[in-house]
């Protein structure tokens, strides 16, 4: 198996045939449209968690300098491996 080749985006674009390979790495503090593809996590849910207290203002979620709410993902991490 040959080893795949990762670049910066800025480098030279890819050959025809070839195709661009993205490595994401997402931040700590997420937007909504982050949770599904990470975790699974509909925005009906995510939205029940926060209204119940289940997910805490300041540790799970928070509203950020935009007036967007935000996910901590490293947060959401614990509490799904059942860590308080």
């Amino acid at each position: 198996m040959a080893k795949q080749q990762v670049s910066s985006v800025n480098e030279v674009p890819p050959k025809a045939g070839e195709t661009l390979q993205l490595l994401i790495s997402p931040a700590t503090w997420i937007r909504k449209e982050l949770l599904f593809p990470i975790f699974g996590l509909s925005t009906e849910a995510v939205r029940k968690y926060r209204e119940r207290g289940i997910w805490l203002e300041g540790k799970q979620w928070r509203t950020d300098p935009a007036n967007v709410l935000v996910y901590n993902r490293l947060e959401i991490e614990k509490w799904m491996a059942g860590h308080p």
